[in-house]
């Protein structure tokens, strides 16, 4: 098994020799098989919207979530004969954004990122966008966020809707680690006074994805660190929690699971300790 995503109710896993599979979540049953000719090697898999969508040769094709009929096939640039599918959302207007990584299993062609805005009836490609940085997540009901390649510092919007994906720039501080976004609020995580190799995220900031300025920031409390974030409601629920450290070696190491990097299905959150508002304000407290 190469890659799996998940629903409420459904576990779509994609295989290496082209199967695709959906599972039942609570009961474990199979619920459909597909085999997808001659779509071999390393698969990936995302399911949104009731589609489970992954990659096939010169194209990308969607199955229904619950049966696995095939629902469409959307075409890709002849550019793009392999591409790998990062993620997918979907969005109002029955509108799926779609990023790929081209030619990743054949660099003599030119590996680069593409961008596509499909409708999720027919699987028409409406329009797509090339040089779509491979990190990215999704900042509001039609806004995605993305660092910008050639500017670290920065972080680039796009505004995507059934007619194109208009691009507006977004000045962030000198790092960059997005983790959660919602509500209108993108949230990145930093370790401002990293010295070692491990990653303890000591500052949360909060910047608002309309015009990209800085909203609030919070620190944590010395010897403490963030865990996963969620956003929900119109506030913000994180754990704080102490760093841990190795005896024989004296060096601090990350309490629990590495936080994962943007662009890449993160596990469930930590159960939430404290809620903040979208001013940083903390609102509530609970142990678990």
């Amino acid at each position: 098994m190469d890659t799996v995503d998940a629903s409420e109710r459904t576990v779509v896993a994609a295989f290496g020799d082209g199967r695709l599979i959906g599972v039942d979540l609570r009961t474990g049953k199979l619920l459909w098989r597909v085999d997808i000719q001659h779509a071999k090697g390393y698969r990936t898999t995302a399911l949104v919207g009731g589609q489970a969508l992954t990659e096939a040769p010169g194209a990308v094709r969607a199955f229904a979530e619950r049966d696995g009929r095939s629902l469409w096939t959307a075409k890709t640039p002849k550019s793009c004969p392999d591409g790998l599918l990062i993620t997918a959302y979907a969005l109002p207007g029955h509108l799926s954004i779609v990023p790929l990584a081209c030619n990743v299993t054949n660099p003599d062609r030119g590996t680069y990122n593409l961008l596509l805005g499909i409708d999720n009836r027919t699987g028409k490609v409406l329009w797509q966008h090339t040089a779509a940085p491979k990190l990215m997540i999704r900042g509001g009901e039609h806004t995605l966020v993305i660092p910008d390649e050639d500017h670290p510092p920065a972080v680039q919007l796009l505004d995507v809707n059934r007619q194109g994906a208009t691009a507006r720039a977004l000045t962030a501080a000198d790092a960059w680690d997005a983790v959660a976004a919602g509500g209108g609020i993108l949230l990145s995580a930093i370790d401002p006074d990293d010295r070692s190799e491990e990653d303890h995220d000591t500052l949360l900031r909060a910047y608002g994805t309309r015009d990209g300025h800085l909203a609030w920031q919070l620190r944590a409390p010395t010897g403490q660190e963030y865990g996963f974030p969620e956003i929900a409601d119109g506030r913000v629920y994180v754990v704080r929690q102490p760093f841990l450290t190795r005896r024989d070696t004296g060096r601090r190491i990350r309490a629990g699971p590495p936080r994962p990097r943007l662009g890449h299905r993160a596990p469930p959150p930590h159960p939430a300790t404290a809620g903040h508002d979208r001013s940083g304000r903390e609102q509530a407290t609970r142990r678990t």
